[in-house]
């Protein structure tokens, strides 16, 4: 067959050349557009239902919607590999792992299936449940901070749930906008027991009376649980329709309604009505939080984007902070800060760092090539061949649903060596072979049979087999090695598979072009004739007496084996990266309240920002609503983003001294991939 191939590319090395091309015009197109980001998806297919019950205790909260909703109405979804749950104060979480290889989108359809009966099995003590978007691995792609000293933090929340939140959630790639802070505007009547038990009047008048005089509200015992219709008046001309306006509008007009009371018995005269002002203090504003936002030391709105699976990481910060861009003139007064935490910094400065790193590569490559072979022709026929093999290869795996991230770099850069000793040692086995066929005479197009070309005589095929034998391993692991190896091992696997290919048709047909002309010989490299030299002899005394090398390689065996004992092994073989925004988790002793952590939080942050190398500090405490983390009032995370002239494993170092020194705190610092990381191989165990 390769005998075959050849031939034929050799035959038609015009087509060939051109589709070489082709497939390099491809390749540079899918390096600008392939997804973009550090971690490639890893993870099985999971579907998260979250329930918001503000008020209930967490023994209240699984007693009431976690249990009934595990056992009675998520149980046996087809599919279903793993069930489990978390019931914290306000919310229950239940998150259900499907067996692999299942579609996310059926996981979510049987999912939504089961959650349209929600309503009849739980009681009516919270919200509707909830499935979260689907999330990438690494989820959070940018933290937006919102902070006034004009306008207020009602106000602003207003803005933010209205306003900002909607156009950002309409950014391509954008699957969850979390709003830490976010205070739902209310008008709140705050009661003295004591003013009502000299009035006369109870907390239920208050309540009913407030309740209905909205019209509509959310307690089902009140009137204006059922709000009636507007109906219509009909003329002789025309048919006019009623619609209600509600003119409660500020707290002042809720303040002026007439408190409900019984009709007067015995035919006593009914006293005056009273307005709740008078025995009440009507006032704008909020519910209890369950979280709050800290920009700068001081409370603020943190917004938290997150991203859909496999969507471009860059692409969707840029469409984020172009939506900014067009809101900002309506935010007059308000303070955006979009440094918190953007990972896109740490990708564009990992790219120019690559950029640079590959250019002087290949320019080291290109001269070491040029100093073996002396000629320019074998340096072209190396770098082209291993330039449309590692297209191909971009190709493929772009198809495969792959994104640009640093498993697949790894995986590239390991082939690169390999691509270009293929292009090296099959373009010189080619071009002697065909000077060979041309010395005797023969047309190397009517007769290529290559008997130097290793495409031929088959060990590229032989040491391409061995080079995926060596990959099974990547494929068979489990666990966290699984997650992140086995990504390695397809890109190494795809471009050793595409060098074969380049090898056996592309090689060929450019050796043909570029060779030297008939009569022509080729210039030899002092260098390779001495290195060769140097081989030869060394591998003449081997084969003549292999008890030397039998008995090398049994020393060198045994020194390897010896100093494994004095290797520092790896916790784990997870990839840490000196990622410049680090993530600090809080946890105070249970029953701590949102605002103590805040106190803290905030005093931590003033002492870090002091810290050289240290750009911005950024916190938020409990959860937001349909947020990606489930913690209490008493828990909480700092971000740190380090400046990148700053030494790194210094500022680190500093970081950690000063959170080390609040006892009684459970803490950790790593960085944001690395918790999530751990955080979905956790739930993955």
């Amino acid at each position: 067959m390769t005998r075959s191939l050849t031939a034929a590319s050799l035959r038609a090395r015009g087509f060939v050349i051109a589709f070489a091309v082709l497939v390099l015009g491809f390749g540079v197109v899918q390096l600008d557009s392939m997804p973009v980001d550090v971690l490639p998806e890893f993870g099985t297919t999971k579907v998260e239902i979250r329930t918001e019950a503000l008020g209930l205790s967490a023994y209240e909260v699984e007693q009431l919607i976690t249990a009934p909703m595990e056992q009675n109405l998520l149980n046996g979804v087809a599919f279903l590999d793993d069930i489990a749950s978390k019931s914290v104060p306000g919310l229950s979480s239940v998150v259900l792992t499907f067996q692999d290889g299942t579609d996310p989108f059926d996981a979510r359809q049987v999912v939504q299936e089961r959650l349209t009966t929600a309503s009849k099995l739980l009681p009516n003590v919270s919200k509707p449940p909830a499935m979260l978007q689907p999330l990438s691995a690494t989820s959070r792609v940018m933290m937006i901070g919102l902070r006034s000293s004009d306008v207020s933090l009602l106000d602003m929340s207003v803005l933010a749930r209205w306003n900002i939140r909607p156009r950002l959630m309409g950014v391509a790639g954008v699957s969850n906008v979390a709003i830490w802070g976010q205070r739902d505007e209310q008008r709140q009547v705050l009661v003295d027991p004591e003013r009502l038990r000299l009035e006369g009047l109870n907390l239920d008048q208050i309540i009913s009376t407030a309740g209905n005089a909205l019209w509509v509200s959310p307690l089902s015992f009140l009137k204006a649980a059922a709000p009636g219709r507007g109906g219509f008046v009909d003329t002789p001309a025309q048919r006019l329709g009623v619609q209600h306006i509600n003119p409660i509008v500020t707290p002042e007009d809720l303040a002026r309604v007439a408190i409900e009371t019984k009709p007067a018995t015995n035919g006593a005269a009914r006293a005056p009505a009273k307005q709740l002002g008078d025995i009440a203090t009507v006032v704008r504003g909020h519910q209890p939080l369950i979280g709050d936002g800290l920009i700068a030391d001081e409370a603020g709105l943190m917004l938290v984007i997150q991203k859909l699976p496999n969507a471009n990481a860059l692409e969707v910060t840029r469409g984020v902070e172009a939506e900014l861009a067009r809101l900002a003139p309506g935010l007059d007064g308000i303070e955006i800060e979009s440094s918190v935490f953007r990972p896109a910094t740490y990708i564009e400065t990992s790219r120019d760092n690559l950029q640079g790193l590959l250019l002087i590569g290949l320019g080291l490559g290109i001269l070491v090539l040029a100093a073996l072979t002396f000629s320019w022709r074998a340096v072209l026929v190396s770098v082209v061949a291993a330039a449309v093999s590692l297209a191909a290869t971009l190709v493929v795996l772009a198809q495969m649903g792959e994104s640009l991230n640093v498993m697949i770099i790894a995986g590239l850069v390991l082939a690169i060596t390999v691509l270009v000793d293929d292009g090296v040692s099959d373009r010189d086995s080619i071009s002697r072979s065909l000077g060979e066929r041309r010395a005797e005479g023969a047309d190397p197009d009517t007769q290529p049979i290559l008997s130097g070309s290793s495409a031929v005589r088959g060990p590229l095929g032989y040491a391409t087999a061995i080079a995926l034998l060596t990959l099974v391993p990547l494929f068979v692991l489990t666990g966290e090695s699984d997650a992140f190896l086995a990504t390695i091992g397809r890109s190494f696997a795809v471009a050793i598979v595409m060098s074969l290919i380049v090898a056996m048709t592309v090689t060929p047909a450019l050796s043909r072009v570029v060779g030297p002309s008939a009569g022509q010989s080729a210039r030899t490299s002092p260098i390779a004739v001495g290195v060769t030299k140097a081989c030869t002899g060394i591998v003449s005394k081997i084969t003549t007496t292999p008890i030397v090398a039998y008995l090398a390689t049994a020393a060198i065996l045994a020194v390897g084996l010896g100093s494994m004992a004095f290797l520092e092994r790896p916790a784990s073989l997870v990839p840490r990266f000196q990622d410049s925004d680090l993530l600090v988790r809080w946890e105070g002793p249970t029953g701590t309240s949102l605002t103590e952590m805040n106190r803290i939080s905030a005093r931590v942050g003033a002492e870090l920002r002091k810290l050289p190398g240290i750009n911005n500090v950024g916190a938020h405490t409990g959860r937001a609503v349909l947020s990606d983390d489930i913690g209490g009032a008493n828990a909480g995370e700092l971000w740190v983003n380090i400046d990148s002239t700053a030494n790194y494993a210094a500022t680190v170092g500093a970081v950690k001294e000063v959170i080390h020194g609040y006892p009684g705190i459970s803490r950790g610092v790593t960085e944001y991939s690395t918790d999530r990381i751990g955080d979905v191989l956790e739930r993955a165990e």
